[in-house]
């Protein structure tokens, strides 16, 4: 897990203005900011930022948080990949807490492919052995500057090599497996190394720590390239090649390439061409797109024209349309990769397919076409019946509705027949307009006097003390307000006050930041805190005295008479203890 400490020190370095602003503009009115909510569509802006308490509120949808909640449900990512994005953006390095189950920590794997990748970059400079690997870069017009750039290097063709490296470096086996630069013997004590005379790839993350390796063979070994396995630290599915030196181009037009190649990122970025990252040997996924917009707003896939690219770039499109992204496809010359044309054709050949990309959805209708013909009805009927199975997993009625215009100027089909075949095939009878958003449900009484309660024990350290000891978190009405009960108690213990900023990171899930952001918020009789902490704690026992009597009354109509006894025993003993407690005796109405 991220550390507490990271996760504050990330909270002490960002601000929610410039964060929220990052992605969209945000106008002062007053002590807050405002824009239309990017959560739900509305006319009127009812999105505020609240600069001061570090926090966002909508008060058409009703979500709340901190920047970092902002970050999970703007980017679609998980509590620990938002904490990333922050740290980044901050230039704060990561620490983690604690070993992960089953082996070495992330520190440990991290540190093991650091020390690897200074291996392979040393082989491939000074090993008479790498001279093979040498000539092939060479061959494919890689430059020595380009080289170390990208740190390449060289794996020896041995079993053990990089093994004994490791062992007198303090690098046990086990530690290398898991770093999945080696692997366990099958049936078989010992190890041996994962790769074995390839000309290494270091796959590096966007804050430029090593986290894996792509390798491409030398002979004729098949699969020619391999990654690195999956590890605590590194996933094929969410991760780039090149990615920490594209973001320098990213930060100027917000535009991402993916091709397919490693050469495909290195060639191109030697002759200037940047910005562009290669996926690792999968297709495109939810998950790469979940990196590319904290980055970009536009997505542009770089496919060669021969079966494999078109295979491939269907499958990108399908996944692009259903995202909020702007979506283009540039075409390669037929049998010509990104780094061919660069040697063949010069970098301003690549610029010029790179900065003429077609809009997905006008690409995707070309390829379906190129598929099936136009020719006859039937073929031009197969074409819009696919088309309009993808446009059924396209967010939001508003693009849905562009991209169906454009469908139906592209074929002739008359925009009410496509709309009826979309709501068949959406299951749907045809779509109402969307009712303006709910006012928010009312709190109930116990989630409201204990959301009281934490607002004073958040603006008021002199009563924080007496609240935590008056009511555990156990005793909150509801799961997330015993989850803010519990880091506030947390961050007590620990500093003597309930920062409520320091809160709002902390907690992890988004339905006890909005219970949080909606205590913040609130306004509180700093002179009045005892007594107003006292009438919230009244309230709180009483219902509790009231479930305690409620419960004994359903047990003392199935009691024998001895049990009778003892439950009235009890009664009179939790009245004694609470004298405010008006619950009253079993059986009595």
């Amino acid at each position: 897990m991220i550390s507490d400490e990271t996760v504050l020190e990330v909270r002490r370095s960002v601000d929610i203005v410039e964060v929220v602003s990052a992605y969209f503009p945000l106008k002062r009115r007053g002590a807050n900011y405002w824009a239309p909510c990017p959560f739900h569509e509305e006319k009127t802006p009812s999105f505020s930022v609240h600069p001061e308490k570090q926090i966002f509120k909508c008060f058409g949808c009703g979500k709340a948080g901190s920047a970092v909640t902002f970050v999970m449900e703007y980017l679609k990512v998980d509590y620990p990949e938002a904490i990333l994005v922050l740290a980044e953006r901050a230039g704060i390095p990561v620490k983690y807490s604690g070993r992960s189950e089953g082996g070495p920590g992330r520190d440990e794997l991290l540190k093991a492919n650091e020390w690897a990748a200074g291996v392979f970059r040393s082989l491939l400079k000074q090993s008479p052995q790498a001279e093979p690997a040498r000539q092939f870069l060479a061959r494919r017009g890689v430059s020595d500057e380009t080289a170390e750039l990208f740190g390449l290097g060289y794996s020896m063709d041995s079993w053990d090599y990089l093994l004994d490296r490791g062992r007198r470096n303090g690098m046990s086996p086990e530690l290398l497996a898991a770093a999945g630069l080696a692997r366990k013997r099958e049936g078989k004590e010992g190890h041996y190394d994962f790769f074995r005379g390839r000309v290494m790839f270091p796959i590096v993350d966007r804050t430029g720590r090593t986290v894996a390796f792509g390798a491409r063979t030398l002979g004729d070994d098949q699969p020619k390239f391999i990654n690195s396995p999956e590890s605590k630290i590194f996933s094929k599915g969410r991760g780039f090649y090149g990615l920490h030196l594209a973001k320098e181009e990213w930060d100027k037009g917000r535009t991402a390439w993916v091709v397919e190649g490693y050469l495909d990122v290195v060639i191109p970025h030697q002759a200037g061409v940047r910005g562009l990252v290669a996926t690792l040997g999968t297709a495109l996924t939810r998950d790469h797109l979940k990196v590319l917009r904290r980055h970009v707003d536009k997505v542009v896939l770089v496919f060669d024209a021969d079966a494999a690219g078109q295979k491939a770039s269907e499958r990108g499109l399908d996944l692009l349309l259903s995202e909020d992204l702007e979506s283009f496809v540039a075409g390669l010359p037929e049998g010509l990769d990104p780094d061919d044309v660069v040697v063949r054709q010069g970098p301003g050949a690549l610029r010029e397919i790179l900065d003429r990309p077609k809009e997905v959805f006008e690409f995707l209708m070309e390829s379906l076409l190129a598929k099936h013909g136009d020719g006859t009805p039937a073929a031009k009927t197969r074409v819009v019946e696919e088309v309009l199975q993808r446009l059924v997993t396209v967010p939001g009625d508003v693009k849905r509705e562009f991209l169906l215009q454009q469908l139906s100027r592209r074929f002739g089909v008359e925009e009410r027949t496509l709309r009826g075949r979309l709501e068949v095939l959406r299951g749907a009878q045809p779509a109402e307009e969307e009712p303006p958003p709910a006012p928010e449900a009312p709190v109930p009484m116990l989630e409201e006097a204990a959301r009281g309660l934490l607002s004073y024990a958040v603006a008021v350290p002199a009563v924080a003390g007496r609240v935590r000891e008056a009511m555990p978190p156990e005793r909150y009405p509801t799961e997330a307000t015993r989850r803010v009960a519990e880091v506030a108690y947390g961050l007590l213990e620990r500093t003597g006050k309930v920062d409520g900023a320091d809160l709002m990171m902390l907690l992890r899930e988004p339905d006890a930041a909005q219970v949080a952001a909606e205590v913040l918020r609130r306004d509180v009789d700093r002179e009045g805190a005892e007594r107003q902490v006292a009438g919230y704690l009244l309230k709180l026992d009483g219902a509790a005295s009231r479930k305690e009597s409620r419960e004994r009354q359903a047990r003392f109509r199935g009691a024998s008479g001895a049990e009778q006894d003892d439950l009235l025993r009890q009664t009179m003993e939790s009245r004694r203890r609470r004298p405010e407690d008006r619950g009253r005796m079993p059986g009595r109405s």
